[in-house]
């Protein structure tokens, strides 16, 4: 029966896609939801039985190497029976909420949208419970094409191909080291199942293992959109906001850490590998949260936000704290994702025109649902008790401070920025004036109920799975205590970030206008992302492909077709040349013959003296 829970997606997937276009796109719609609804009701009997004792379920033998057979299957352990519901229950609420946002492209072959998003829960689950590597990287790469069509769905917009193609090749950097990581875990250990792996692992050089390590991380770095693979994930908001949320909740960003988390004992046994984990992971954290602070996108601070937070998860899984790392991941799904259909659920307002906080304002009178799960998100992600944030990160920050104090200083700055930002955002487009009816016609309303139950049970959600933060931990065999000083520390660390944000967006006590002037080198830095984004486009790929031009126009057209070129004329010289020969006279051809024979008669009776 368990092995339904990765089915259901498929048969969708495949219901859809073949015919999708005689059902019409509401009923490929509720295909998609029913899906991903039922993948969730059966994942709960099975979470239930891997609480009380792990199991696999084989499916077949893939292939045969030598005396190794290869076995796809599943494997319920309580980490990914966790995970495999958790991915089920937030997809099922974006699936659903879809059906209200894309509901103005029904008609226009909007099916296919809904099988791409069964197609990516599908991947998303093969990653979550295959019991070795090689069924992982099948759904690692299903991820990857999905995202690549969801992304750029809008496929008129040039802006959104762009960003899809970005999204395909970022990915596929990261792609290659971690199918080169894999190569390498079997080089080491004679297999790819994942408990044959664990068993083996102290048996195993550190040094090649520490190899090995960096490249399936090096896969992480691209799939999760850590530095210095980060630029196709805030522009991979060209796609509809239900993908958006979808990508930065509970499924492909998330597969990074969850790898990671994952084959931890592999990590844990490279303990220098680790530290190149921490700090990838912290070097994002503070990166991305400084971009975030300065950009003026919806979704693209959101989706910022998502970098720095999955930069905390990295810095957690590298200090050795994977179950921190793993209850933020279970958290952030819920206020993440809830943040993004806030946001979606006011560019759909706007009939999808709006995508710049400036643009808007004064939205709390017009949209007070909206609002206040908007802000709900917000005080989830800033850490503030007692929401869902609250506990998770403080576990990562308590975490950071048995380090060093330093580090912990560093993850508390993170946290203070990272309530700036998202405050910021809420702040200039609920309060303040209605700057909307200077940039659009439409008056702001609320979105239908479809959109707004989803949002509901995530503010919800959002609100209370903290407190299971002790069951959390003893389902996967670890005991975290909460430090008061620190609880209270960081909670104070993030109502001074709010703070900060309602003195300068509210209340105005600093003019934004006069702090973006004397700011404006600092504040244009942030906002092109330390310029990383230009040096990859304009310099790298830009560089790249005037190489491709120069070698086209010197190489191609002058050597290589000066060779096909040279061999014509040489041909047709030689054509020329020879072509009398051919005359078409019967008396001509004998003579040529019977000279022919002559000569062969004369060279084999000199050859034979």
């Amino acid at each position: 029966m368990e092995v339904l829970i990765i089915l259901f997606p498929l048969i969708a997937f495949l219901l859809i896609g073949l015919f999708g276009r005689r059902l019409g796109d509401f009923p490929s719609a509720i295909i998609a939801v029913l899906g991903s609804a039922l993948s969730f009701i059966f994942s709960i009997p099975a979470l239930l039985k891997a609480l009380n004792s792990p199991f696999s379920v084989k499916l077949y033998d893939f292939i045969s190497l030598g005396s190794y057979t290869l076995t796809l299957g599943l494997y319920f352990d309580p980490l990914s029976a966790i995970t495999t519901s958790l991915v089920c229950f937030i997809s099922t609420l974006i699936f659903i909420y879809s059906i209200g946002y894309m509901q103005n492209l029904f008609g226009q072959w909007t099916y296919k949208f809904y099988a791409y998003l069964s197609l990516f829960l599908f991947s998303m689950l093969l990653i979550v419970l295959s019991d070795n590597l090689l069924g992982m990287f099948f759904g690692w790469e299903g991820v990857g094409l999905a995202s690549y069509l969801l992304i750029g769905y809008f496929h008129q917009q040039k802006y959104a191909t762009n960003s899809a193609f970005e999204a395909f090749v970022m990915n596929r950097i990261g792609d290659w080291l971690y199918l080169f990581g894999i190569f390498s875990i079997f080089y080491l250990f004679g297999s790819l199942n994942l408990l044959e792996i664990f068993s083996k692992v102290k048996e195993i050089d550190p040094n090649l293992l520490g190899l090995a390590v960096l490249l399936l991380f090096g896969g992480a770095v691209g799939k999760s959109g850590q530095v210095p693979l980060h630029t196709w994930l805030p522009n991979a908001m060209a796609g509809p906001t239900p993908v958006s949320a979808l990508l930065h909740s509970s499924t492909m960003v998330a597969a990074g850490v969850y790898m990671v988390a994952r084959l931890y004992p592999v990590f844990e046994s490279a303990q220098q590998s680790l530290k190149v984990v921490a700090l990838i992971g912290g070097i994002t954290a503070l990166f991305a949260s400084l971009a975030a602070t300065s950009h003026t996108d919806i979704k693209k601070i959101i989706a910022f936000s998502t970098m720095s937070q999955l930069g905390l998860m990295f810095l957690a899984l590298g200090i050795g704290d994977k179950s921190s790392a793993m209850f933020h991941l279970t958290t952030h799904a819920f206020f993440k994702a809830l943040l993004f259909l806030s946001a979606g659920s006011i560019i759909h307002a706007f009939h999808h025109h709006a995508h710049d906080i400036y643009e808007v304002g004064g939205l709390r009178k017009h949209m007070p649902i909206t609002y206040a799960t908007f802000f709900v998100g917000a005080l989830a992600l800033a850490g503030i008790f007692p929401f869902a944030g609250f506990w998770s990160k403080d576990l990562i920050i308590a975490s950071s401070y048995e380090v060093s104090f330093g580090l912990g200083a560093f993850v508390s700055f993170v946290s203070f920025l990272t309530a700036y930002y998202i405050f910021r955002e809420g702040f200039v487009m609920f309060y303040g004036p209605e700057r909307h009816k200077g940039h659009f016609e439409e008056e702001p309303h609320e979105a239908p109920s479809v959109m707004l139950v989803p949002m509901v049970v995530l503010a919800i959600g959002s609100a209370v799975v903290g407190f299971f933060e002790g069951w959390y931990m003893s389902a996967l065999k670890d005991h975290k205590e909460m430090h008061l000083n620190i609880a209270i520390s960081s909670v104070v660390i993030a109502l001074l970030g709010i703070g900060l944000a309602y003195l300068v967006f509210v209340k105005r006590a600093l003019d934004p206008e006069k702090l973006y002037q004397s700011l404006k080198p600092v504040h244009t830095t942030f906002k092109e992302q330390f310029f990383t984004e230009k040096l990859y486009h304009k310099i790298l790929a830009g560089g790249y492909m005037l190489y491709s031009k120069v070698l086209y126009t010197t190489f191609e057209r002058q050597f290589i077709d000066g060779i096909v070129n040279g061999s014509y004329v040489v041909s047709s010289a030689l054509g020329s040349l020879f072509k009398g020969l051919q005359q078409g006279r019967v008396n001509l051809y004998v003579l040529f013959l019977l000279v022919g024979f002559s000569l062969l008669v004369l060279i084999t009776f000199l050859g034979g003296r």
